[in-house]
C-alpha cells in the first residue's frame, strides 16, 4: 500500500487520468478499526484503510471505488461523512449497490436454513447437532493439563461418548464419499474417480489444529485395525440414517458391503489424506490450477482455521464440522466461514451434513433470514432501500462505531415471516401442569371453543411469559444457550399491531399435537406448524395483525423426546405488509 501510495505522489500524471478502485472483500480491509486510548475518540482507522482513504482523496473525483464483498453489512453502518481524531476519512458507506445472482448450481443458505424446514426435503437431514461440551473438549484437547484426560480419550476413540459427534461424523464422511464412488463409478463412461472433501473448522489457534489432526489420523488407524465384520457392525446404524436422504432425493443407493468394501480397500491403500492447513503458505501449496483445494486423494479430511475462511472453494465438499462458537457472533465473519456454500450437485447434497451445536445453527439460521431481507429490499427498492434497526429504549447501534453488527443480538422479520422457540424441553409434568391449565382457561375464555378468535395484546404478552416459564434448558437436555427470548417475538407483535392500528393479536389454536422434540435423530425440530394446513391458515388471518398459533402437545416421552407433559408450543405468523425489520437489543 506504501508503494501504491507513493506511485500515486511521483507520477502526477495519473492524476489526470479515470481510475478506478475494486477493493473485493470491501469489509475486511476498507473498513478497520484499532483501539488506542491516547486518541481522542478512543480508536482510529487501521492501516490499509488509512492508506486506501488517502489515495481515493488525492485523486478527487477522477477515482471510482468498487467495494466486492458478499457481507456488505459493516459497510452501511458507516456514516455517510466520517471525521475521526480531527481527520476526514473518503466515504466508505455505498453510495448505490448492485446485487450479484449466483448460478444456477449454487448452493447457499436458502438450502440449508429454508428447505431444511421441509421435512419432506433432503435438506431436513443436513443437520446434524453437536453438543457444546464437545465442541469445548475439541477446541482443548491440546492444553497441557489436559494431557492424560487427552490419552484417554484417544485410547477409547472408537467408544467413548465424549466425542461421539467427531467419530460419527468422520464415520458419516467415509460412507457418503464410499456411496458416492460407487454411483459416480456406475453412472460416469469414462470411469473417472470421485473425490470428496470434509472440512473440520473448530478453532484459529494451531495448537488445536495439531490436536484434532492427530485425533483424525488416530481415528483413521483404528478403524483400519477392524476387521470387516467389526466395521460392518460399526457402520451400519451409521449407513441406514445417511440412506434416508439418499432415497428422499430419489437416488440409487449402493447396497452396504459394496460401501464397507470401497471403505477398507480406502483404509488398507491410504486413500484417506488428512491436511492441516492454518497458514496462507500452506493454503498456496494447496491450491489447483482452478483456484480450489486439490483433492489429492478419494477421502481428504482438512483440517484448520482462518486460513480456510475468504476466497477459498472445495469441490465436492460433502462433511462440513464447524465450531468455531464465541460468546458473540461477527455475522461477516461467520458467514464467510460457511465453506459449505457453492457449486453442489443434486447427489452430494444427498449425503450433505453440516456438523455444529443447536447454538450455532441457530445463530447461522438468523444470519441468513437477516441476508435475505436484506437483499430482497434492495432488489425491490434499489437505492431506496433501509435496514431498519428497532433498539431498546436508552440504546442504538451506531454506524460509525468499530464494532461490526454482532448477528447473536439480532433477529429479523418480515411480511409473513415466521418465529418460534427451538431446542426447548419441558419442566415436569408436576411443575407445569398449573401454568397450562391458566393458559387452557385463557383461551377458553376468549375463544370459546373456536379454531381461530382475538385475544387483546396484554393478555398475549402473559401467555407467552406463562409458556416461556414452561421450558428448561440444562446440559441434560443439550439446549443451553438456546434459550427463548420473548424480546424480540413481542416486539415483532407490538410492530405489526401498530402497522395496522389494531390491539389485538389473531390467536389460530390447535389441540392434541404430536410434534417430536427432534428430526431425523440428529437437529431440534423446528417445523411443529403443518405446512400443508396451520401455516396456509395462518397466512390467510394474517391479513390486519400478527396471527400467534398456540399449538397444544401432548408431550409424550416414548418416540417423541419429551417428558409426558402437554405443553403449548407457539409460533408467531407477521402480518401482511409488514416491513423488513432487524431487531437488535444492542
Amino acid at each position: 500500500m506504501d508503494a501504491l501510495e507513493k506511485l500515486f505522489t511521483d507520477v502526477p500524471e495519473l492524476h489526470t487520468k479515470k481510475i478506478i478502485i475494486v477493493d473485493d472483500e470491501a469489509d475486511q480491509a476498507s473498513v478497520s478499526f484499532y483501539t488506542d486510548r491516547n486518541l481522542d475518540e478512543g480508536f482510529g482507522v487501521g492501516a490499509v484503510a488509512s492508506s486506501i482513504s488517502r489515495i481515493r482523496q488525492n485523486l478527487a473525483t477522477r477515482a471510482s471505488f468498487l467495494q466486492v464483498t458478499a457481507t456488505p453489512y459493516s459497510l452501511y453502518l458507516q456514516p455517510e461523512v466520517l471525521n475521526l481524531n480531527q481527520e476526514e476519512y473518503a466515504p466508505q458507506k455505498p453510495a448505490f449497490t448492485n446485487i450479484l445472482f449466483p448460478h444456477p448450481a449454487y448452493v447457499g443458505g436458502e438450502y440449508y436454513f429454508e428447505k431444511s424446514l421441509d421435512n419432506d426435503s433432503p435438506a431436513s437431514f443436513l443437520h446434524v447437532t453437536i453438543s457444546e461440551t464437545e465442541l469445548d473438549l475439541l477446541n482443548f484437547t491440546g492444553a497441557k493439563n489436559k494431557r492424560n484426560y487427552d490419552q484417554r480419550l484417544r485410547d477409547n476413540l472408537l467408544t467413548t461418548d465424549k466425542l461421539i459427534g467427531f467419530r460419527n461424523a468422520i464415520l458419516n464422511y467415509l460412507i457418503a464419499g464410499a456411496i458416492r464412488q460407487i454411483q459416480e463409478a456406475d453412472d460416469d463412461f469414462w470411469n473417472k474417480p470421485y473425490h470428496s472433501a470434509f472440512l473440520m473448522h473448530t478453532s484459529a489457534f494451531q495448537r488445536v489444529h495439531n490436536s484434532q489432526n492427530r485425533l483424525v489420523h488416530l481415528l483413521i488407524e483404528k478403524l483400519a485395525e477392524l476387521n470387516s465384520v467389526e466395521l460392518h457392525l460399526l457402520l451400519e446404524p451409521l449407513f441406514n440414517v445417511l440412506s434416508l436422504s439418499i432415497l428422499a432425493s430419489d437416488l440409487q443407493l449402493p447396497a452396504i458391503d459394496m460401501v464397507i468394501d470401497t471403505i477398507i480397500n480406502a483404509l488398507a491403500n491410504d486413500y484417506v489424506g488428512v491436511i492441516e492447513v492454518n497458514s496462507e503458505y500452506q493454503i498456496a501449496d494447496l491450491l489447483g490450477d482452478d483456484g480450489q483445494l486439490r483433492l489429492d486423494n478419494p477421502f481428504n479430511i482438512f483440517v484448520g482455521g482462518q486460513s480456510l475462511d475468504r476466497g477459498i472453494t472445495i469441490d465436492h465438499l460433502i462433511g462440513f464440522f464447524y465450531g468455531r462458537n464465541p460468546g458473540t457472533f461477527q455475522m461477516d465473519t461467520v458467514l464467510q466461514h460457511s465453506r459449505m456454500y457453492g457449486n453442489r450437485c443434486k447427489e452430494d447434497l444427498a449425503v450433505t451434513r453440516f456438523y455444529t451445536s443447536a447454538r450455532i445453527y441457530a445463530s447461522m439460521r438468523n444470519m441468513y433470514w437477516f441476508d435475505k431481507d436484506l437483499r430482497d429490499d434492495i432488489i425491490k427498492y434499489g437505492d431506496r432501500a433501509s435496514v431498519r434497526f428497532i433498539a431498546k429504549q436508552g440504546s442504538a447501534i451506531i454506524p460509525s462505531g468499530p464494532q461490526k453488527l454482532k448477528a447473536s443480538c439480532i433477529c429479523s422479520f418480515k411480511a409473513f415471516s415466521r418465529m418460534l422457540p427451538i431446542g426447548f424441553q419441558t419442566r415436569s409434568q408436576t411443575d407445569i401442569r398449573k401454568i397450562i391449565e391458566e393458559i387452557d382457561s385463557k383461551i377458553l375464555d376468549y375463544g370459546r371453543g373456536a379454531e381461530s378468535f382475538r385475544i387483546p395484546f396484554f393478555e398475549v404478552e402473559l401467555i407467552l411469559n406463562k409458556i416461556r416459564e414452561t421450558f428448561a434448558y440444562e446440559p441434560r437436555f443439550r439446549n443451553v444457550g438456546l434459550e427463548w427470548d420473548i424480546t424480540p417475538f413481542i416486539k415483532a407483535i407490538q410492530i405489526g399491531l401498530d402497522k395496522h392500528n389494531t390491539n389485538e393479536v389473531i390467536i389460530y389454536h390447535k389441540t392434541n399435537r404430536e410434534a417430536s422434540r427432534e428430526k431425523n435423530g440428529a437437529s431440534f425440530t423446528d417445523a411443529p406448524d403443518d405446512g400443508q394446513t396451520d401455516l396456509p391458515i395462518s397466512r390467510r388471518l394474517a391479513v390486519e395483525a400478527p396471527v400467534l398459533m398456540l399449538l397444544k402437545q401432548n408431550g409424550k416421552e416414548v418416540l417423541k423426546g419429551w417428558r409426558n407433559a402437554p405443553f403449548y408450543w407457539p409460533v408467531l405468523i407477521n402480518p401482511r405488509n409488514m416491513p423488513n425489520y432487524v431487531y437488535t437489543e444492542e
